[in-house]
């Protein structure tokens, strides 16, 4: 099955996180306190797609794309400002998913939220908990209003990217049991489901391509020396979303003409990823900002995207009957 190509400088852009750093002064305009943020159309991005009660909904959570950004004082911001730079690196991402997950098949939702920044990573544990709990607080808000006036009682996928993906399960943690019921499965992609997720009754991972309620979480690379711990590190289950088995059974898959074979190392619960040309991947990890963050050589983090794209696309039609 042949995977849509995707140009290097969209992986440069949307998922490499390289957008500018930015002055705080460019900040979004407040609200008043009686208003949501997420009243005003410029929270979402603005989908091409047109909407359909007749349609189930995507609801996507872009993965990190923007850089800290520093006032004149020298004060950081751990979380996206969401400036015009800032917008345009999300909307790389949020371009793609629209063109190969939804497709059209899907009314599309993704907000603009305060995500952390790529350098949040590197904060010390205490620091770096208080920003993810202001961004975990954000998109819950957003999915909030999401399904008070926006998704009209439609089923819906849920689906997020790295970060996002981390985000995701947050989310399953806080919908209600209504919501939770008309979710036609969730797609933490590049990011791992623990033992102590588990615990949640939300959280049922994926054992096959057909099943409703449940949650599909996979991360990729060349070896197991490829295991990025910040995403992948305790994982306890994986699906192969080429073949949606949960053992060692390999599958092939074409990016870019060329044939890959990916199969579950059931040791880490990651995917291995076969290529004749590992070192074509290998460079996209030779940079300071992956070298900073811990990034192994052997990490395919940012293609979990990309490589399997049409994959989930026609995983949600079929988990969703359509």
């Amino acid at each position: 099955m042949k995977i849509k190509h995707i140009k290097n400088s969209i992986v440069i852009l949307a998922l490499l996180a390289i957008a500018s750093s930015c002055n705080l002064s460019n900040n979004s305009a407040q609200t008043s306190s009686n208003e949501s943020p997420w009243e005003s159309d410029s929270a979402w991005y603005l989908s091409n797609t047109p909407k359909s009660n007749d349609k189930i909904d995507l609801f996507y959570i872009v993965s990190t794309n923007v850089l800290s950004a520093e006032d004149e004082n020298g004060n950081v911001a751990y979380q996206s400002q969401l400036t015009e730079s800032d917008r345009k690196a999300l909307d790389a991402e949020f371009k793609y998913v629209e063109k190969h997950f939804s497709q059209s098949d899907f009314n599309y939702f993704a907000p603009y939220y305060h995500q952390f920044t790529f350098e949040s990573i590197n904060l010390a544990s205490g620091k770096y908990q208080k920003v993810y709990s202001s961004v975990s607080e954000d998109i819950c808000n957003a999915f909030d209003y999401y399904m008070e006036h926006l998704n009209n009682g439609r089923r819906y996928a849920l689906v997020g990217f790295s970060q996002g993906g981390m985000l995701v399960l947050d989310l399953l943690k806080h919908m209600t049991d209504e919501q939770y019921n008309r979710m036609v499965a969730a797609y933490a992609i590049g990011y791992r489901i623990t033992e102590e997720d588990c615990k949640n009754n939300h959280i049922r991972p994926a054992s096959g391509e057909t099943e409703t309620g449940v949650t599909i979480s996979f991360n990729s690379a060349l070896t197991t020396d490829g295991l990025w711990p910040l995403v992948a590190e305790g994982a306890v289950t994986c699906i192969n979303p080429v073949n949606w088995k949960t053992d060692s059974t390999p599958a092939t898959f074409t990016y870019e003409n060329e044939e890959h074979t990916v199969s579950i190392d059931k040791q880490t619960n990651i995917l291995i990823v076969k290529t004749n040309r590992p070192e074509y991947y290998r460079k996209w990890n030779n940079n300071p900002a992956f070298k900073n963050a811990k990034v192994p050589l052997d990490c395919l983090h940012h293609w979990d995207l990309l490589f399997y794209s049409d994959f989930i696309h026609d995983n949600i039609k079929k988990r969703s009957g359509i």
